[in-house]
């Protein structure tokens, strides 16, 4: 009785927060979301040190005060993340707020034109869901892995989200779920992956900020499995503070002939454009997750095979 009665609690309250900002408007939105930002900064211990240990590592050279202002700065970015997402329905349009430069535009239309779909390989920096959604504004098919809550009801709140925004979602679990994304790619649309984070999926250790790190290896066996191209896409929060800008560029695959080998390398290089991204702008990747927590002694995962049936 008492888990559900935290459960209800803690639905309502995100509900209830996220209909306030609604009420808002955007602009008061985002500045409520940048203080409550730095209130969680203050508060949240465990994820405050987390983020300073993960920041030393991946900086050493910088200066300790520094870091500090670089740790508020994730959190004040989150907090007004998800002002935005709060908000989206009210951005428009969001073509506008989240720019796809024409060059971009331009190498996704002529990779789509292929007819073999597209993997596309992104991580959580900036504001992911809007660049879903505003791709989707465009016109384009896309589609999206979800980790399902272990409340339902924000799973539900998820699909909702993305279905009004024309993303549609695979949930992760689901046996039939590489059939699936196969068959995405098969109807010529895109598949979005989200390759930066620490979870029990088949994967092999990578560099990333100079630590080996447990990486999911699901781009690179969909993308050898369908013949499909690979583009990866990275978004980052405009000058001004409003809006985003999107920039996309192409992968070519591992020629190497050993296929855990290809694999490695391919997610390697994947990672490698990640990290280049968050050096440019390290206040917007989420420095909070526990990215090395898997160590090499401890991953028993197998690589799938990337054989083409």
């Amino acid at each position: 009785m008492g888990k559900r009665i935290k459960n209800w609690f803690i639905f309502w309250s995100v509900r209830g927060l996220l209909a306030f900002l609604r009420i808002l408007g955007l602009k008061s939105a985002m500045g409520l979301g940048r203080g409550l930002g730095r209130l969680v900064f203050r508060l949240a211990k465990l994820e405050r040190e987390r983020t300073l240990r993960h920041l030393s590592w991946a900086f050493e050279q910088m200066p300790e005060g520094d870091r500090m202002d670089l740790a508020r700065k994730v959190f004040e970015h989150f907090g007004m993340a998800v002002a935005e997402v709060a908000c989206a329905r009210k951005i428009k349009p969001i073509t506008a707020y989240m720019d796809l430069d024409p060059d971009s535009r331009n190498l996704l239309d002529d990779t789509l034109s292929l007819g073999k779909g597209v993997v596309f390989i992104t991580g959580h920096l900036g504001n992911w869901e809007l660049m879903a959604r505003s791709l989707a504004a465009l016109g384009y098919p896309i589609n999206t892995i979800g980790q399902r809550s272990y409340d339902p009801r924000f799973t539900r709140l998820i699909q909702r989200f993305r279905d009004e925004g024309l993303v549609n979602t695979l949930w992760r679990g689901d046996s039939n779920l590489v059939e699936k994304m196969v068959g995405v790619l098969r109807r010529g649309e895109i598949m979005g992956l989200l390759v930066d984070q620490d979870t029990r999926v088949p994967g092999v250790f990578v560099d990333f900020f100079g630590r080996p790190a447990w990486t999911p290896t699901a781009g690179a066996v969909l993308a050898r499995k369908t013949g499909a191209p690979v583009i990866m896409g990275f978004n980052h929060r405009k000058p001004s503070g409003h809006g985003y800008v999107i920039h996309l560029t192409s992968l070519a695959l591992s020629s190497v002939e050993d296929e855990r080998e290809a694999l490695a390398q391919d997610t390697q290089a994947m990672t490698r454009l990640i990290e280049q991204h968050i050096r440019k702008y390290p206040e917007q990747w989420v420095w909070m997750h526990r990215r090395w927590k898997t160590k090499p002694e401890q991953a028993t995962i197998t690589l799938p095979p990337t054989r083409k049936p």
